[in-house]
């Protein structure tokens, strides 16, 4: 049984909110959308299903319930700095299933993505008439390779519709915060506060910003939207294969890529500041069995480095700089963790009567780059007699100028997804961001020639 979970009275187990899961639970607050979610996760799989399957909305609901009873934390909630989770007896569980599976017929994944209120469950939408089925939840509750992980076991449980579930033996497979999976320290020494306020030196560019120009509508956040771009399964295997040849992480180069984009929609003057933010999941630190590497827990922070940026600098030159950040990775950040996310609180996202609302990082208007990796290897397409997984997709509420921009492989294409917020960008704009985007890696890595009749 975890260490992190203690059975407080019969059938209900509670454990710390652990410091990541305290930061997404105040970073989901943007002024003037308190009933939006800031950072919401969303990831869509589009499904084929077996005749034998009978009815898919059957199917689905028995299926969401053993997703609950394999990761049982979809169903605790946040009580002060506890996470609390009860076992519940059939009828309860009944009524979990009732208020979290929506059917939504004559819609589609780009209407809901931009009209879910809050809520504090995380949600499971059927939606027949696209065959797609739409996972929802608050970013507290997990990160992206958690809904990944999600998706993987509902798809899974789709073959065996006549499950023996017993919820008093659920608790076992409660899993360990990632605070307690990676021995996070939660009291904060001298060299600890010095690595914290260091990370916190990071947020502050050295030199004038370089921003794409918004041009917002409203003081109220709009609607999140959501665009993406496929490159060709062979301008794909040429990226992989260029990345290769030249010895460079193809992640890293996908982010610098991102970064030239930005500079040839709004091409620097002088020696500006692009402050390049990504998510880094903590999992791949885990070095104990424990089961929080498997866990739709939230795993994930954000790492910012500035990236120099002027009318000399170039594709090669961004990744240069990206490239001992990514290589280094979280471990250097990992002692000072709790520490660094609760001073983030205290100076970016607290409220004064002096000096009122602080700034959030999160409301610049730079992209926020997302890598999932590969899909494939992530989520089953095939379960025998009864389903096939033909398409996916992922992203996040966005309620600010920032727009978040995730990457992955899927059938062997890499793909970038961008989810903006309709009061700030238009479409057009981030069409041609993403087009740029695309370009970009056309021209680093040679694929015009022979290959410009390509298409997406």
């Amino acid at each position: 049984m975890p260490m992190t979970w203690k059975e407080t009275r019969p059938g209900r187990w509670e454990r710390p909110l652990s410091s990541l899961e305290k930061i997404n639970l105040v970073n989901r607050n943007v002024d003037k959308a308190l009933d939006r979610d800031q950072w919401a996760k969303t990831a869509a799989a589009k499904l084929t299903f077996d005749p034998s399957i009978g009815d898919p909305e059957t199917a689905l609901r028995i299926a969401w319930k053993q997703v609950r009873y394999n990761y049982p934390e979809i169903a605790a909630f946040p009580y002060q700095d506890t996470y609390m989770y009860r076992i519940g007896n059939p009828d309860q569980v009944a009524l979990w299933v009732s208020a979290t599976f929506s059917t939504c017929p004559n819609t589609t994944v780009d209407h809901l993505l931009g009209h879910i209120p809050r809520n504090e469950q995380m949600g499971l939408y059927w939606l027949p008439d696209s065959s797609e089925v739409l996972i929802r939840s608050p970013h507290y509750r997990l990160d992206g390779r958690g809904a990944i992980f999600c998706l993987d076991y509902l798809v899974e449980s789709l073959s065996n519709l006549d499950p023996v579930l017993v919820f008093g033996g659920c608790a076992k497979n409660l899993s360990p915060s990632i605070d307690d999976a990676l021995d996070i320290p939660l009291q904060a020494t001298p060299r600890i506060e010095q690595a914290a306020e260091k990370r916190l030196a990071t947020l502050k560019p050295r030199h004038p910003p370089l921003f794409m120009k918004d041009t917002p509508k409203s003081r109220l956040p709009g609607v999140t939207r959501r665009n993406f771009i496929k490159l060709s399964i062979k301008e794909s295997r040429a990226v992989i294969k260029g990345c290769s040849s030249s010895s460079m992480d193809l992640t890293t180069a996908l982010h610098a890529a991102l970064i030239t984009a930005v500079t040839k929609v709004c091409p620097p003057t002088e020696v500006q500041s692009f402050m390049a933010s990504f998510h880094c999941d903590l999992r791949f630190l885990i070095r104990k069995p424990v089961s929080t590497r498997t866990a739709p827990t939230s795993c994930t922070s954000v790492l910012t480095t500035e990236v120099e940026v002027s009318p000399q600098t170039d594709f090669k030159s961004y990744y240069s700089q990206l490239a001992p950040v990514y290589a280094t990775g979280y471990g250097p950040y990992l002692e000072s963790t709790a520490c660094y996310h609760e001073k983030l609180i205290q100076t970016h996202y607290s409220k004064s009567k002096t000096a009122g609302a602080a700034h959030p990082p999160d409301s610049d208007p730079q992209p926020r780059f997302g890598p999932l990796g590969m899909i494939d290897h992530q989520l089953r397409k095939d379960v025998k007699n009864a389903v096939r997984v033909t398409d996916f997709w992922f992203g996040g509420e966005t309620l600010t100028r920032r727009k978040m921009v995730h990457s992955w492989m899927w059938d062997g294409q890499i793909v970038y997804s961008c989810c903006w917020n309709d009061n700030y960008w238009t479409e057009d704009v981030v069409v041609d961001f993403l087009e740029k985007i695309k370009e970009t890696l056309i021209e680093e890595f040679q694929l015009v020639n022979g290959m410009s009749g390509l298409g997406l």
